[in-house]
């Protein structure tokens, strides 16, 4: 059978790729003689396709030298045929093929062949918009489909459905054997014979996975150095390398688009999770369809931040000092009552900050931002703020609405102990699809001027280099691509896709990586991952700011010392919803297990203790404890 590829990439991309000697040398061909080779792209990501092909491939063939030096060809889509062509060796019935219809090229490519009366099965009519010019099954098919799309009316993949697809692709798989790629200029739509015949594996490599070049006894693939931090899903009926592929089912569907999977017909790989997560489930049921298993997933465990500069502080330790004195900040109220459908939810938080230094400090002031926000989403019950030192107490609401305690301290001391307590009451919001209004959730966002004006303070990216937000850019849109504009599943993507393909590496980052440091290494801490979601969505002209608080994985989650650790995420400003939380570093919306306290254009603005020395100090140490824990 003829040998398939299919490769989608999240930005325009242009894979280096090699024949090796079954397809290109003469002698060297399979045992019934197929040597030929077809290739289809995209160039710049556009709707508009080319195809390269050759059914008679040769050791000095030019069609074969001009796609090793593919830069020429940049693209997200590529599809491959290779190893056919025996019978006819003519262009009109060599693979793959391309139509032109509603303002789109579509490419297919088939390894399989079906019974003979196939014609019958599958009538074009008498006036068919698509007609078939070689005498293939796979253009017939191709014909097929087209012309089904334009009698429904529909114009893409996603108008026609999903599911539609899947039923016509198994009602053809009857007639014979039915390994199927097709695009759409911007989907992948890979197809599984239900026999299984030739299998089809998949598999997903991330930026700097490896610096192999991946190959098979058809091709070798490798990507330009300055190319290497794209991600791309790849399918082919011979795996292009000894580690962790996935085996389709027979009869399974799926979609891949801008490096992501994102449809399956039979429901196996859920969006929010990993595949390396998925494998090894699967792999533990006893699922003999895992060809080469992944190492066990890393947990994410949201172990403190990189201790900050002097004076300010994230960081946590495990245990809970005595604080030396009590300062005479508390007050309490009683909240509203709670709903019988939707109860609030109420956390209670405990945050200590303990400085030491080697030599006494004789003044200095301080900066507090710990007191949790009260809004119509959250309540503070309880509220007991202890300092360890006496001083002179300012307190205020700055411009972005965070409650400041400033303190000067005048007295010597060599211990500056602060610790608060909340009891806060979180109600249930809605879901996402609720609270963002239909009507204003495609990209790109429109704002009134005075709309932008108040945001401006969250638009404006941070001062890169041009080159690392042009990066960052791509990157951003390739979400927008992959989810047809969509506000809503461009946000969700965004933050999923950070939790599932990011490394949570304490220690790997400090207060300084900066957005594409991150992007690039693709690891960090809560505070990296997001600064990078506010960056890409300030870049796509979604106001977004950066939000200091705590969340609550309770006693049996994955990583619950994350309780145990202050935590950062991203809010988006979204026209009809408002401000909406993000949280990448666990990929979920921000919820009833999130309290939130303070927020700004970026770290600085949110720090939770901040301060400087005036005079002595020195040898600073610091330790930080926060414990969560829910009723």
């Amino acid at each position: 059978m003829s040998e398939l590829l299919g490769l989608s990439f999240d930005g325009v991309t242009a894979p280096v790729i090699s024949l090796r000697g079954a397809v290109s040398h003469e002698g060297s061909g399979t045992s019934d003689g197929r040597r030929g080779w077809g290739f289809g792209w995209y160039p710049g990501s556009e709707l508009a396709g080319q195809i390269l092909k050759n059914p008679t491939a040769s050791a000095d063939d030019p069609a074969a030298r001009a796609l090793k030096d593919w830069n020429r060809f940049g693209s997200t889509l590529f599809l491959g045929h290779f190893l056919g062509s025996a019978a006819h060796r003519t262009q009109g019935d060599s693979q793959p093929y391309l139509r032109n219809y509603s303002g789109r090229a579509w490419i297919i490519a088939h390894s399989g062949a079906l019974r003979e009366d196939f014609r019958r099965d599958l009538p074009l009519g008498d006036k068919p918009g698509f007609e078939p010019v070689g005498r293939t099954d796979t253009e017939h098919v191709f014909c097929w489909l087209l012309n089904r799309m334009q009698a429904s009316g529909t114009r893409s993949f996603g108008d026609y459905g999903w599911d539609r697809l899947v039923a016509d692709l198994r009602a053809v798989n009857e007639l014979g054997s039915l390994n199927l790629m097709l695009t759409d200029g911007q989907s992948l739509v890979v197809y599984q014979d239900r026999e299984e015949v030739q299998p089809i594996y998949w598999s997903r490599r991330l930026p700097h996975q490896d610096d192999e070049v991946l190959g098979n006894h058809v091709l070798t693939l490798d990507r330009e150095p300055h190319q290497s931090n794209r991600t791309v899903a790849i399918f082919a009926t011979t795996p292009l390398s000894n580690d962790a592929w996935v085996r389709m089912a027979g009869g399974q569907l799926l979609v891949a688009r801008r490096g992501q999977v994102f449809w399956d017909s039979l429901n196996v790989w859920d969006r929010g999770d990993s595949l390396q997560q998925q494998t090894v489930q699967r792999a533990a049921s006893g699922d003999a369809d895992i060809v080469a298993l992944f190492p066990p997933a890393r947990r994410r465990r949201v172990q403190p931040d990189s201790p900050p500069a002097p004076g300010a502080g994230v960081a946590e330790s495990p245990s809970i000092p005595e604080v030396a004195r009590d300062w005479p900040l508390r007050w309490k109220r009683q909240g509203p009552g709670v709903d019988a459908e939707h109860p609030h939810r109420f956390l209670n938080v405990l945050h200590e900050t303990i400085y030491r230094y080697e030599r006494p400090v004789e003044a200095s002031q301080h900066v507090l931002r710990l007191q949790p926000v009260e809004d119509a989403t959250q309540t503070l019950e309880d509220y007991d703020l202890q300092i360890s030192v006496d001083g002179q107490v300012h307190r205020y609401e700055d411009v972005f609405g965070n409650h400041n305690i400033e303190m000067i301290v005048s007295q010597p001391f060599s211990e500056f102990v602060v610790r608060a307590k909340s009891r806060v009451g979180i109600a249930y919001e809605e879901g996402l699809d609720a609270r963002i209004p239909h009507a204003r959730e495609q990209i790109p966002l429109v704002w009134m001027p005075w709309q932008r004006q108040m945001m401006s303070a969250y638009l404006l990216p941070p001062e890169l280099p041009e080159t690392h937000l042009t990066q960052l850019l791509d990157f951003a849109k390739s979400f927008a691509d992959r989810n047809d504009h969509s506000l809503r599943e461009m946000l969700t993507d965004m933050n999923r896709t950070i939790y599932r393909d990011f490394k949570y590496l304490p220690g790997a980052t400090t207060l300084e990586t900066t957005p594409y440091e991150v992007f690039d290494s693709h690891q960090g801490v809560c505070q990296d991952f997001a600064n990078l979601l506010i960056c890409m969505a300030r870049l796509m002209n979604i106001p977004a700011r950066y939000r200091v608080g705590y969340v609550d994985t309770h006693a049996t989650a994955n990583n619950p010392i994350q309780s145990e650790a202050s935590h950062a995420w991203a809010e988006f400003y979204i026209p009809g919803a408002g401000w909406v939380g993000f949280d990448p570093t666990n990929g979920t919306l921000v919820g009833q297990e999130h309290v939130r306290v303070a927020c700004g254009r970026n770290y600085r603005d949110a720090t939770p203790t901040t301060g400087t020395l005036f005079k002595g100090g020195g040898g600073e140490t610091m330790e930080i404890t926060v414990k969560v824990e829910h009723d």
